[in-house]
């Protein structure tokens, strides 16, 4: 094991997430079980200071590294006449939503993959937030936009990959205690990290490491809860930037789900919590103060030449997308 793992370190892979699935206790001797036991019982125990949110900075490494590897996976970023323009409009929602969040003080980032095949948008610890070409490529109104980003961003700000990658952490952990595993970054690990924190910057290998296993926790998608939550906090970004979220229902109600991962709720379950949700928002319209309306809510078009690159103005509309 240790040899096979030199060598992908030379061949100049970052980090190597070693997994022990597979591994057969009952092929062990009686002192070795014995041992493999204690040393079991340490890594549960030691590994748990692993379970804390990270830092700012540890946060910020890990969501980087995952970005990367999403717009590497994705073709790379948006280019071309029109891009930069495009992505400056889609920083202007997204940053004007994310100020209405919890965590308004993030260095909240929006990008394009130009991917043309998947209808997608996927978002990473410290603010990092993708979405397709394919998707821009099917959005009605700025509203609909505004509701893709205000989902991701609350998956940013309610912690759902961080949840992961924690998981991933204490796998990892895990792993260098039992196995004895050459486990990039293990020194860190075994050691709890710093008050459960971990130095990503200053180590690149365990960097590559946590990343590659926080991404296959992230592939398995989030649970149904966490979804349910994601579409409410967006409803409520949303109205408080102005925008109407029924934009947003109609566009999860017409999505097709052949890329749904495993663990997600189906559009109709979404979309009846959605309604319920904002049934309830309606229902507080005669208190005396409500905190979220549903009243004066609008659903402004594209802008263009902003939007160009993805669909071209019809002819007779302006540059703010009015007729």
């Amino acid at each position: 094991m240790r040899l096979r793992t030199r060598m992908f370190l030379v061949a100049g892979v970052a980090g190597l997430a070693v997994s022990c699935k597979g591994f057969d206790a009952s092929r062990l001797g009686g002192a070795a079980l014995e041992r493999t036991g204690l040393a079991s019982k340490r890594a549960e125990e030691n590994c748990k200071k692993l379970e804390v949110d990270p830092t700012v900075e540890e946060e910020y490494a890990i969501g980087s590294a995952m970005a990367i590897n999403w717009v590497q996976r994705g073709g790379g970023l948006l280019h071309g006449d029109g891009a930069d323009a495009l992505h400056r409009y889609l920083n202007i929602v997204g940053k004007n939503l994310a100020a209405q969040s919890a965590r308004p003080t993030l260095e909240w980032t929006f990008g394009v993959i130009d991917d043309t095949k998947s209808f997608n948008a996927v978002s990473a610890p410290g603010g990092y937030v993708f979405v397709t070409r394919k998707l821009l490529a099917n959005l009605e109104n700025e509203g609909q936009l505004a509701g893709v980003l205000a989902h991701e961003i609350s998956h940013v700000v309610l912690k759902h990959t961080i949840e992961k990658y924690n998981s991933s952490k204490v796998s990892l952990c895990k792993t260098a205690m039992i196995t004895d595993a050459l486990v990039p970054g293990s020194g860190q690990l075994v050691a709890g990290g710093k008050d459960g924190h971990l130095d990503l910057d200053g180590d690149p290998a365990l960097l590559g490491n946590a990343a590659e296993s926080t991404l296959n926790y992230f592939d398995k998608g989030n649970n149904k809860e966490q979804e349910f939550k994601a579409d409410q906090m967006a409803i409520e970004l949303m109205l408080s930037a102005g925008y109407d979220p029924e934009d947003y229902r109609r566009l999860i109600a017409k999505t097709t789900e052949d890329t749904v991962q495993p663990n997600h709720p189906s559009k109709t379950e979404r979309v009846k919590k959605m309604v319920a949700f904002l049934d309830t928002l309606r229902a507080k319209k005669e208190d005396a103060f409500a905190g979220l309306s549903t009243e004066g809510v609008h659903s402004p078009p594209l802008k263009q030449p902003e939007y160009a690159i993805i669909r071209p103005a019809p002819a007779g509309v302006a540059k703010d997308g009015a007729k």
